[in-house]
């Protein structure tokens, strides 16, 4: 089915620009009316670069869930409800998907099979919870609980976010000052030197080299180290090996991979918790988490954890023999699962890796600031010994 660039007008007036699937011009006049909008003008969309997927944000889906869980508790039809926030969404990619989905559910599909035909938007534990609400008639709860997960989500990165402010602009300062002390200030430096015939201190000769090789070969090397990363990226794009050993040396860096190790089990659990409550059997959470996890080493250790689960083997134990859990979360699972209340501890695991992994970020950010801070000033330092040792003996040079 080819797609149209559009340009068309609500009704208030205002004019609204998007892209939409459509037969030919009258089935996207069609398609558009029933979003509220008058089409005035559209043109086949020839080209498919890196933006023309669909894409939502957080706060889109936390919209989406927040609707649906109204709709249902009013006991509205889902297809008027979902007219009405297609009418309401301002991101047009988004309000184009949602009016896909609409069409999807007038062909008589359920709300899970039209959101699976767009899996760049939901995943696989969207998709799940969906279709478990759909056989359990519990959508108000299960889009209420998938609203909360994503809040929570959204907090965690407004906080992560909010803590790299200081760093980034002490990051940022560092660099400008290396900027400046190797592009501007040293050859003018050198330049003065060179002309007094005074002799160099090591410090200042050693600036100048650098600053000279790097103003040198920067241009050269920069491309090629561009290609490099880009080699890289397309080799671990098609080699699932190398991309899955790439990940194993994120999760062993000192710190970085600490916390993202926690970061990631956070979330799987808690996703994991998630489905269990809304009654997901558990092999099928097991799958939809890997696939979410986000780390090809964590993703194939849930695969195998399932894959033994369903060979007979007990939950806690499965997870102690791939190593995904510590002892201590373990307890914590092998009494959940012995005493019926899996998802409840699955629910206190992640609980414990998140306030867990908060903490640890909370750290290594703290000890970063005054290691930027350290590093501003030795920067300084360095440019202040190179610089003003020739200007002493410029000084000392002159006659009284």
């Amino acid at each position: 089915m080819p797609r149209f660039r559009y340009r068309a007008a609500n009704t208030e007036g205002q004019r609204i620009q998007g892209e939409l699937a459509a037969i030919n011009d009258i089935d996207l006049d069609l398609r558009l009316r029933r979003m509220g909008l008058t089409l005035i003008r559209a043109r086949v969309a020839n080209r498919r670069g890196l933006f023309s997927t669909w894409h939502a944000s957080r706060r889109d889906l936390i919209s989406f869930c927040f609707h649906m869980q109204q709709i249902s508790r009013a006991g509205a039809p889902l297809l008027e409800g979902l007219k009405d926030l297609i009418a309401s969404t301002e991101n047009s990619r988004f309000r184009d998907l949602l009016a896909l989905v609409a069409d999807d559910l007038e062909g008589g599909k359920l709300l899970s099979e039209a959101l699976a035909a767009h899996p760049d938007v939901f995943d696989r534990v969207f998709i799940a919870l969906v279709r478990a609400a759909e056989t359990s008639d519990q959508m108000e709860i299960v889009f209420a609980r998938l609203e909360a997960s994503l809040k929570q989500q959204d907090d965690l990165q407004a906080e992560f976010t909010r803590r790299l402010i200081y760093p980034s602009l002490a990051a940022c300062a560092v660099f400008a000052a290396a900027g400046v002390l190797l592009f501007y200030l040293t050859p003018k430096l050198a330049m003065l030197v060179t002309s007094l015939n005074l002799p160099m201190p090591a410090a200042t000769q050693a600036l100048i080299t650098v600053s000279q090789l790097t103003r040198d070969y920067l241009l050269w090397i920069l491309p090629f180290l561009l290609l490099g990363v880009a080699g890289v990226f397309l080799a671990i794009r098609r080699s699932s090996a190398l991309a899955r050993r790439l990940d194993g040396i994120w999760l062993k860096l000192p710190i970085f991979g600490t916390t993202l190790h926690k970061h990631i089990l956070a979330r799987v659990t808690g996703l994991l918790a998630l489905l269990l409550q809304s009654g997901v059997g558990l092999l099928d959470a097991l799958q939809a988490c890997a696939d979410s996890a986000g780390n090809r080493v964590i993703q194939f250790k849930l695969i195998a954890t399932a894959q033994q689960i369903a060979a007979g083997e007990g939950v806690a134990n499965s997870l102690r023999r791939h190593e995904l859990l510590p002892p201590l979360v373990l307890r914590m699972v092998h009494t959940g699962e012995a005493n019926g209340a899996l998802a409840e501890a699955f629910e206190n695991v992640a609980w414990f890796f998140e306030r867990d992994s908060r903490e640890t970020i909370t750290r290594a950010l703290t000890l970063l600031e005054p290691g930027l801070a350290a590093l501003l000033g030795l920067l300084l330092a360095v440019l202040m010994l190179a610089v003003f040792m020739p200007v002493y003996q410029i000084i000392g040079e002159l006659p009284l």
